[in-house]
């Protein structure tokens, strides 16, 4: 079978460019054909407006659909050539329609954009242990002056399940001490608390803010 949730993995879908690429809309919901198997058989793609893809393949002279394609356990030459058909469109569709959006709180984008725009840096996933964290590092140079990440809220010390979006900084060891509050800054998350903090990218505290506090990191880890 065909792992559709992990092609499709922190992609977000663009209409617009699913319609250039083809995809006639209807019923809240995207679709089009694709010829596979030397024409014999149709690959239905299905893509609602939400962004989740599915499939359906028909032999193309009955429109009959083919019903192996989605027997988990099915075996064989065919049915693997058919699996390996839809996948690759399936694939070409997630990089050519959607974008990646890691992030989705809203202060994230919106200081991920900020970065990018002042300091030409973007999100850099570099630990397999950590794989919904990435680095932010000053172009040209390896250090790092941010770590944004998905992160489970208990282990900021919150009693409400669920994942947070945050931002680690760094600042000097007495400014850290004093401002890891545990309602507005905390304990960094997986690096060295004494010169680095977490905070919350939920809007407790303003994009300036925020902001000045980039800039001082960025400074510091820059000299």
């Amino acid at each position: 079978m065909i792992d559709i949730p992990a092609i499709f993995k922190s992609r977000t879908l663009d209409a617009d460019k699913l319609r250039e690429y083809g995809f006639s809309y209807s019923g809240d919901q995207y679709t089009m054909d694709f010829p596979i198997m030397e024409n014999q058989y149709t690959a239905k793609i299905t893509i609602s407006s939400d962004g989740s893809a599915d499939f359906r393949v028909y032999e193309t002279d009955s429109d009959e659909e083919y019903m192996p394609a989605h027997i988990y356990n099915a075996t064989g030459a065919f049915v693997g050539g058919i699996h390996k058909a839809c996948e690759e469109i399936l694939k070409n569709i997630s990089e050519k329609c959607y974008y990646t959006e890691y992030f989705k709180w809203n202060q994230s984008k919106r200081i991920l954009h900020f970065i990018k725009d002042r300091y030409n840096a973007e999100p850099e996933f570099l630990w397999k242990n950590l794989p919904e964290c990435a680095a932010l590092r000053v172009p040209g140079k390896k250090p790092w002056f941010a770590v944004i990440g998905r992160v489970p809220k208990e282990k900021l010390g919150q009693d409400e399940g669920g994942i947070a979006e945050v931002i680690n900084l760094k600042d000097e060891p007495a400014i850290v001490s004093a401002r890891v509050d545990g309602r507005l800054a905390f304990p960094a998350y997986h690096m060295n608390k004494q010169h680095w903090y977490t905070l919350f990218l939920d809007d407790r505290i303003s994009d300036d803010e925020i902001i000045k506090l980039i800039e001082k990191s960025y400074v510091l880890v820059n000299h």
